[in-house]
């Protein structure tokens, strides 16, 4: 068998290519016989390919973003269930975090790394931000409303944010694969 011919036509969703092949049948020529063959499939662009992190900054990454959405979750608990706010362990759980974020700083191995390291710090400022201000209402009794009513955590935009930051950030180290474009970070 040898190829005669062969050419190739792309559209917009698809390519195909034809090829000719002849056969020929001992050295006569009436065994020759043409077969055509149109394959389709679909034509994708050439896409990059995702930026990894390091599998040891993911590991150290999830550790941190973990205790970001446990310190989330304690403080919607509390107030959810009406209990005082826990400014004690607040106040201990944002240290934990901050050691943590230090710990993942150690293992940045490259670019994609110190974008993640960035992300992380950014939800860390975010998370003390949102608590200090809980804090600080809280010593102003100021909270009641949070107390009253549980749809008002469901509207404060920045615990919401929080919250879907923080989730993000555990999709995206989970898969080791960067966001490419998110409003929360």
């Amino acid at each position: 068998m040898h190829a005669l011919g062969r050419w190739v036509q792309q559209g917009v969703n698809a390519q195909s290519t034809n090829t000719v092949v002849t056969h020929r049948q001992g050295s006569s020529d009436n065994g020759e016989h043409t077969i055509v063959v149109n394959v389709w499939s679909k034509s994708e662009p050439e896409r990059p390919e995702p930026v990894k992190v390091s599998s040891a900054f993911a590991a150290a990454g999830l550790n941190t973003a973990f205790k970001m959405e446990l310190t989330e979750r304690k403080i919607e608990n509390s107030i959810r269930r009406g209990s005082p706010l826990g400014e004690f362990w607040i106040q201990n759980d944002l240290p934990e975090v901050d050691d943590a974020l230090k710990l993942v700083a150690l293992s940045v191995a490259n670019d994609a790394d110190q974008q993640a390291l960035q992300e992380l710090e950014k939800q860390s400022t975010r998370l003390r931000t949102w608590s200090d201000w809980l804090i600080d209402q809280n010593q102003h009794l100021a909270l009641t409303e949070y107390y009253i009513s549980s749809s008002t955590l469901d509207n404060d935009e920045q615990f919401q944010n929080s919250v879907a930051c923080t989730k993000l950030l555990v999709s995206m180290l989970s898969s080791r694969t960067l966001a490419q474009a998110n409003s929360c970070l």
